[in-house]
């Protein structure tokens, strides 16, 4: 399975995917990268800021990932 195959699994049984969760369980470094060449491919992808504390205490934003189904 390659990358782009283990994110868009990913997606579909968790429904979305962030940096972290793709590195700490796909081991995939650039996951912005990914999703650019799945959208590449046709797949409707949205991104969305999110805001989480980090370990020191700092709020931080990230984008989270989620695919878009048709209707």
């Amino acid at each position: 399975m390659n990358q782009k195959q283990a994110v868009l699994k990913y997606m579909e049984e968790n429904g979305s995917i962030s940096s972290m969760q793709a590195f700490a369980e796909l081991g995939v470094t650039r996951l912005a990268d990914v999703v650019f060449r799945l959208k590449k491919d046709g797949h409707n992808i949205v991104g969305e800021t999110t805001y989480s504390k980090n370990r020191y205490g700092y709020t931080v934003g990230f984008s989270k990932y989620h695919i878009v189904k048709s209707k």
